[in-house]
């Protein structure tokens, strides 16, 4: 089996260092899989952002995928807590099943964490499909919301906040999702389609039920725990891969 990392490299790098080079390419990868996105938009969501997470080929340097991130400080229920927020991200479908971007990805948050050893952390997704929402199901240990258990008081009251916080009149707290009077982006029809086959796994007839209307721009709104289960739970499976063991696969056959 051919390794999907092998020619491939990631760096993080700070959103006001990025020329126009690679701006123009991540907006150009991007509007490959969405659709109802201005460059205007991307533009402006992009500079919120403080890092982005770079996908590149090791030869070409040719963009491969990206993911912006903005770290966020609050206050919930008198309790300090760091949010990391992954906005835009996106990997070239001939690039599914690296792990590239996933590793740099833990890696930032992971700094974050032993910058805030005392502060509990945790990362904010959105997600309109339903691959998105297997990252978090498959690689964060303690993530909500979830198929086999409700989300506890703290992390519903921390999602409400920041969902309001960035977010505003489009959080629906009754339902979890963000829907927006004015579509903020949709993925293209082909890029990532639930089959009946699909609806048979856990996780993601649950993302469908919960998000039914994703693929018109919904987004559902998702915690996952940075501590240091996460960092232990990662490398373990890396360390299986490596060995052998197997790798946990997602129904449209990507390696998690």
């Amino acid at each position: 089996m051919v390794n999907p990392d092998r020619n491939l490299r990631s760096t993080t790098v700070a959103v006001a260092r990025l020329d126009a080079a690679t701006r123009d390419a991540m907006w150009q990868l991007f509007e490959c899989y969405y659709v109802q996105v201005t460059r205007q938009q991307f533009d402006h969501d992009l500079a919120e952002k403080s890092h982005v997470v770079l996908l590149r080929d090791r030869g070409s340097c040719q963009l491969r995928g990206f993911s912006t991130l903005q770290l966020l400080q609050r206050r919930v229920q008198g309790r300090p807590v760091v949010v990391i927020f992954s906005g835009d991200t996106i990997v070239a479908r001939e690039c599914w099943g690296q792990t590239r971007l996933q590793r740099a990805f833990l890696s930032y948050v992971m700094r974050a964490k032993l910058a805030h050893p005392w502060t509990p952390v945790y990362w904010l997704l959105i997600s309109k499909g339903y691959k998105t929402y297997l990252l978090l199901t498959r690689n964060f240990p303690e993530h909500w919301p979830r198929h086999d258990r409700p989300t506890p008081s703290w992390q519903s009251a921390l999602l409400d906040d920041v969902a309001r916080h960035k977010y505003g009149a489009a959080w629906l707290p009754e339902r979890g999702i963000l829907h927006f009077d004015h579509c903020a982006g949709a993925l293209r029809e082909q890029v990532a389609p639930i089959s009946d086959e699909q609806l048979k796994f856990p996780d993601i007839r649950f993302f469908n039920e919960r998000n039914p209307d994703h693929a018109a721009g919904d987004e559902l709104c998702c915690l996952g725990r940075v501590n240091h289960r996460l960092w232990t739970y990662y490398m373990t499976k890396l360390a299986r891969r490596a060995l052998g063991l197997g790798a946990q696969r997602t129904p449209a056959g990507e390696a998690r």
